[in-house]
C-alpha cells in the first residue's frame, strides 16, 4: 500500500456544492482499476471494478464492470429492473450493457479532486458528494427537475482510524442522503469518504427493506 500526501495548488472555492482543489492526483490515473466488493442482504459480491478510462482535468469517466453469474435469475432480474427504474427516474444518460458471458457494464462520471467527490446522477446536475475537510453538520444541495431540494449531509467525521479498509483502519467522513419519496428503488444512501483514499464505502437502502453494501479499494491499495 502507498501512502500519500495530496497538495493543492489552486485556491478553494467556499461554495458547498463547488468543487476545488487539484486534480492531479493518484486515486484517478487512466487505467487505474479499483476494486469493489461487497454485499446484497445474504449475497456476496465478488470481483467488481471500476476503471477510468478517461480523467479530463478531474471529471473522470469510470467504465464499472460486475460477474452477474454470481446471482441467481431472479436476483440479477431485480439488479436490472432496478437499474432501468433508476436511469429513468433520475435521467442519468448511462447505457448499460451485459455481454454474452454475463458481464454487465456501464459507464459514469465524477469530478474527483484533493478537496473530494461531486457525482451528476440527478439529471446531470452536478452535486458534491463529500468534501473532506468539511466538518459535522455541512449540506450539499441539489434541485431537480420537479422543484425538489435534495440533500446531503456530513453525519460523523470518526476522527480516529476505525473504519476498516483491507488490514488497514482509517478515518472517515460519513455522508448522509435521503431519497426523494417517489424514488422508485432507493430509500437513504450513505457514503464514506477519505481524504488518502476516497470514495470507501457506500451502503443503499432500499424501499423494499434490502441493503446494498460496497466497499471501493483505490487502485493504490
Amino acid at each position: 500500500m502507498v501512502l500519500f500526501l495530496w497538495v493543492s495548488c489552486e485556491k478553494e472555492d467556499s461554495s458547498p456544492n463547488t468543487l476545488g482543489g487539484s486534480t492531479d492526483i493518484p486515486l484517478t490515473p487512466v487505467n487505474g482499476v479499483s476494486s469493489v466488493f461487497g454485499s446484497y442482504g445474504n449475497q456476496n459480491i465478488n470481483g467488481g471494478s471500476i476503471t477510468v478510462v478517461k480523467n479530463e482535468d478531474g471529471l473522470v469517466t469510470y467504465k464499472a464492470l460486475i460477474d452477474l453469474n454470481q446471482f441467481s435469475n431472479e436476483l440479477k432480474l431485480k439488479a436490472l429492473t432496478y437499474l432501468t427504474q433508476l436511469s429513468s427516474y433520475y435521467k442519468f444518460d448511462t447505457a448499460f450493457t451485459l455481454a454474452p458471458d454475463g458481464k454487465l457494464s456501464f459507464e459514469f462520471k465524477l469530478k474527483i479532486t484533493s478537496e473530494g467527490y461531486q457525482d451528476f446522477f440527478v439529471e446531470g446536475k452536478p452535486w458534491v458528494i463529500g468534501k473532506y475537510g468539511d466538518g459535522v453538520g455541512t449540506k450539499y444541495t441539489v434541485t431537480n427537475s420537479k422543484g425538489e431540494e435534495l440533500v446531503r449531509t456530513v453525519t460523523e467525521k470518526t476522527g480516529i482510524d476505525e473504519w476498516p479498509l483491507g488490514f488497514f483502519y482509517i478515518k472517515t467522513s460519513k455522508i448522509e442522503q435521503d431519497a426523494p419519496v417517489d424514488d422508485p428503488v432507493i430509500s437513504k444512501v450513505i457514503y464514506r469518504i477519505n481524504h488518502r483514499f476516497g470514495l470507501v464505502y457506500l451502503e443503499y437502502q432500499l424501499k423494499d427493506g434490502t441493503t446494498l453494501k460496497l466497499s471501493v479499494f483505490a487502485p493504490f491499495v
